[in-house]
């Protein structure tokens, strides 16, 4: 299962994260990027605050002994970021689904 650049907000029950977990078969791969949101403010008229999102490092420690975590890093862009976008950085998970 991956999941590149998908917002999934933080929810009380986490309904859309637990629904992700479960798409993963015993012995799958869950790869989940994203852009790394640190040193973004909030941007209250647009919406947005970077806390309301998982990132990887989130969904890793809710992970349980079903599974292990292979890489859980932040990377530098190896391509410049798009035009109108200040992204260098991405996070990344990749854990594996033991059972």
């Amino acid at each position: 299962m991956s999941a590149h650049y998908f917002p999934l907000p933080h929810q009380p029950d986490h309904t859309a994260l637990r629904g992700l977990l479960d798409a993963v078969a015993p012995s799958g791969t869950l790869l989940f990027a994203t852009h790394d949101l640190a040193g973004l403010s909030p941007r209250p008229e647009q919406g947005f605050d970077p806390s309301d999102y998982h990132q990887p490092d989130d969904i890793a420690r809710l992970l349980d002994h079903n599974w292990t975590v292979l890489i859980n890093e932040t990377r530098p862009r190896t391509a410049p970021a798009p035009e109108g976008t200040h992204h260098t950085h991405d996070t990344v998970l990749r854990a594996q689904r033991l059972r």
